[in-house]
């Protein structure tokens, strides 16, 4: 009898702390009800980019808002790592970079460490400092040394930041909220946004306590030429292999002809 009480005690207990961990995740919040000016986006031979704007009602007034743009996918991305050999600078280590996210922006009304604490940012996957922790490095050649995370992480974010796939704004000026509760903002998707679903969440913070969530998602796909190039060359690559030999020869025989008469004299 002691033994069925015992039991049924911990079985009550992990029933309510499985509800209490239930209760503090984003979807479990109230709903910030969103919508943007599209949700699809056609890339084609000429595609440099978009801008989309996103528009939203606070499900509590006066809360602080924090806006994350993020790719569904993944990528692995090789890094090399230079040190001194004798007189020159060169490439002596590689690392393959997992965990990343390939696109990562945030909009916030102001500071994220001024909303939320950082043991938040961090559950919540908010702020630099929550994706350099999801950061995996596989050391691919050379001899890897203590240094070497930050030095990753900070060619990482350069590279990341000079395409524009990754920023933090804190600035109520890009993140307007109007009235306590409206707000609008616009991401921009640069050119080296590739096919795929990208998702925008909508976070609303009252006192660092997570009082509201949303999520729009946003497909972008190829279209025309750049759609059948790159379906040809999954789907049929002898074929694609074939096509792009003639074409280069094409062009250059062309070339040939156009400039060839023109170099004698």
């Amino acid at each position: 009898m002691k033994r069925l009480a015992i039991l049924s005690l911990a079985c009550c207990l992990v029933c309510f702390w499985g509800a209490l961990a239930l209760a503090i995740t984003p979807e479990a919040q109230p709903k910030v009800i969103t919508s943007a000016s599209k949700n699809v986006v056609e890339i084609g031979l000429s595609y440099s980019g978009d801008k989309i704007f996103f528009f939203g009602v606070n499900p509590v007034s006066g809360s602080d808002v924090v806006i994350k743009l993020t790719a569904e996918k993944e990528e692995a991305v090789k890094l090399s790592v230079k040190g001194k050999v004798g007189p020159f600078w060169m490439s002596v280590k590689q690392y393959e970079v997992t965990g990343s996210p390939f696109i990562y922006k945030i909009h916030a009304i102001k500071p994220l460490d001024q909303i939320i604490s950082k043991e938040t940012a961090q559950d919540l996957e908010l702020g630099y400092e929550a994706v350099r922790g999801k950061m995996k490095m596989e050391l691919v050649r050379g001899k890897a040394a203590p240094e070497d995370e930050a030095i990753v992480w900070k060619g990482l974010l350069k590279i990341k930041e000079k395409a524009n796939l990754y920023n933090i704004v804190e600035d109520p000026a890009r993140l307007e909220i109007s009235e306590g509760k409206l707000f609008k903002h616009y991401f921009r998707f640069p050119p080296a946004a590739t096919e795929g679903r990208y998702q925008v969440e909508s976070y609303c913070f009252l006192k660092g306590e997570l009082v509201g969530y949303g999520k729009d998602i946003i497909e972008i796909k190829k279209v025309g030429l750049e759609h059948w190039f790159t379906q040809t060359s999954q789907k049929q690559p002898v074929f694609y292999g074939i096509m792009a030999v003639i074409i280069a020869v094409g062009a250059g025989l062309l070339v040939g002809v156009l400039f060839g008469k023109g170099g004698h004299h």
